[in-house]
């Protein structure tokens, strides 16, 4: 999720309204008293979100229940387009613009820290009753030693899988503790394809992230993305072997859509639902769309999910590719205690109603887990697989899911731009490589500079 996911993810949201922390269905799920901060004099703050997320039902019934709990306190929401948010905010906070709030997946909150955008929630955290270090679980500081975000959401990845191409091909589902590996994954991907057929059925879908080219690298060396001395790593020989797996099962067992074709059709992660791959590796976004958009999109077969695939050397483990989405509040902001008042009254309360589970700590996550065990019943998903999956297994093994330090913004929007190259054969995978090392390095020098 570069951050294209974000956008596409939120039309999968769940329309669930949960009990959280004791309260009815329906109620923030903070523990927040409203009553002090009702007292005072009335604030207005400018939220800049995503309009994929601000113009959503969930939002604005969260927006009215946030308004009556903290009655002085009036939220103003400026609602972007993904596709040109990260454009918009940079002006505004380049231009001194007031802004209170800001929400960002992880490239582009490092990206606003590197730029200098924001402030450090350390001591305004205090303020709004909010321990950094304590209510995120193993959540650590940003940059040196100081929180600039407040933590959303960790995406789960895992397997999903058509049973019925599994059962048209004769393939056994995958198992639903034990990770295929990388190699395996691409054995069955061949197995499910059939192109012979009025429609093709492709064993695997990917989307065009750089997740599905550079991940299986990240699971070898623990998302290394930049070498020690803080330059693009992604020349290092696990990333290269992971481009190299991609090839084989897209151009080699032809059990993939080719690049080229997967974006000439403006193909995105929906895609997916409409029954003619076999298998995708997904964050609990697609086990959301499962549960709650079959009328959106009406399936004849049932979903699985199982473990995320790793690399032979970690058979056996239980991986993820960890991202956070987060809240930040910018150096102009005029009204910073109450800007985290919000963001923990988003993450607790809004967050939740779609169906995902916050990082926030004082959100319980058993009647989570229930209610999507509970949603995702007709796929046969047991409650003990969503827990396992979702969150629920403190063994699990994350590793970064993008480059988010030097240039995160160019890093991402860079190798995206050049890979397609090696895939189409116009360029060999050390050629593209070295181009995408030079081009992000000369970006990471420029910006230390600033």
């Amino acid at each position: 999720m570069n951050g294209k996911w974000s956008l596409l993810a939120v039309t999968a949201m769940m329309a669930f309204t949960l009990t959280a922390c004791g309260g009815k269905s329906g109620e923030p799920a903070s523990q927040t008293s409203g009553g002090s901060e009702a007292q005072g004099e009335t604030v207005t703050l400018k939220f800049l979100n995503i309009s994929e997320y601000l113009d959503s039902s969930e939002f604005k019934a969260f927006l009215e229940r946030f308004e009556a709990k903290y009655p002085n306190i009036k939220v103003d929401p400026v609602s972007v387009p993904h596709e040109q948010y990260i454009n918009k905010r940079n002006i505004m906070l380049a231009s001194g613009e007031q802004v209170d709030l800001i929400w960002g997946n992880g490239v582009e909150q490092f990206d606003a820290i590197n730029k200098n955008f924001l402030m450090p929630l350390d001591d305004v955290a205090k303020e709004a009753d909010i321990d950094m270090s304590a209510d995120f679980g193993d959540f650590k500081p940003d940059k040196d030693g100081k929180y600039y975000r407040f933590p959303i959401q960790q995406n789960n990845w895992m397997l999903y899988y058509n049973k019925k191409v599994f059962d048209d091909a004769g393939v056994p589902y995958p198992d639903p503790k034990v990770p295929m590996t990388w190699d395996e994954m691409a054995e069955v991907a061949q197995k499910l394809t059939n192109l012979s057929g009025k429609d093709k059925v492709y064993g695997m879908f990917y989307n065009n992230w750089g997740m599905y080219f550079y991940g299986y690298g990240s699971q070898l060396n623990n998302g290394k993305f930049y070498t020690d001395d803080g330059k693009v790593n992604i020349d290092a020989p696990e990333f290269k072997r992971s481009l190299e797996w991609m090839n084989d099962v897209m151009n080699v067992r032809k059990a993939a859509m080719p690049i080229a074709e997967l974006i000439q059709n403006n193909t995105d992660f929906l895609s997916y639902w409409n029954g003619n791959y076999g298998m995708v590796v997904g964050a609990q976004w697609y086990a959301q769309l499962a549960a709650t958009k079959k009328e959106q999109f009406p399936r004849d077969w049932k979903a699985g999910i199982a473990p995320m695939p790793v690399p032979a050397e970690m058979a056996g483990k239980h991986m993820n590719w960890s991202s956070i989405d987060s809240l930040a509040i910018p150096k102009n902001a005029k009204h910073p205690k109450e800007s985290l008042i919000l963001a923990k009254e988003y993450v607790s309360d809004y967050t939740l109603s779609t169906g995902a589970l916050p990082m926030y700590t004082k959100v319980t996550k058993d009647k989570y887990f229930e209610n999507l065990a509970d949603a995702l019943k007709d796929d046969d998903i047991t409650l003990e697989q969503v827990t396992y999956l979702f969150g629920g297994d403190p063994d699990v093994v994350n590793v970064e899911e993008k480059p988010v330090l030097g240039a995160p913004q160019e890093y991402e929007s860079t190798f995206l731009d050049l890979i397609s190259q090696y895939y189409t054969g116009a360029e060999t995978v050390d050629a593209v490589l070295e181009q995408v090392k030079v081009k992000v390095d000369n970006a990471i020098e420029e910006q230390s500079k600033q």
